[in-house]
């Protein structure tokens, strides 16, 4: 019996229904699709200054962890721009 993908009217509703199915249970309800491209998001370079200690710790906690230097300083920005857009929880 062939399934029906069900309308969604949120990518959470999307992802939660993904979550508990089989999309091989609906492969019949699919076309293909030709000249399919996936694009990352375009990424500036950032040039900052430290000192060479802090240089060599930064990389010491990234081998520590198995990261590069400069992923886990673009991590710490990142984390650090999620939090600044969160709502205070305990003021």
């Amino acid at each position: 019996m062939k399934k029906k993908i069900p309308e969604f009217k949120t990518e959470e509703a999307l992802a939660t229904f993904w979550d508990n199915h089989d999309f091989l249970d609906y492969l019949e309800d699919t076309e293909p699709v030709d000249d399919v491209v996936f694009e990352r998001p375009k990424k500036s370079v950032v040039s900052i200054r430290l000192e060479k200690s802090q240089i060599n710790e930064i990389k010491r906690l990234s081998h520590k962890i198995g990261l590069g230097y400069s992923s886990l300083i673009r991590s710490w920005i990142i984390e650090k721009l999620a939090n600044i857009h969160r709502p205070h929880e305990n003021h």
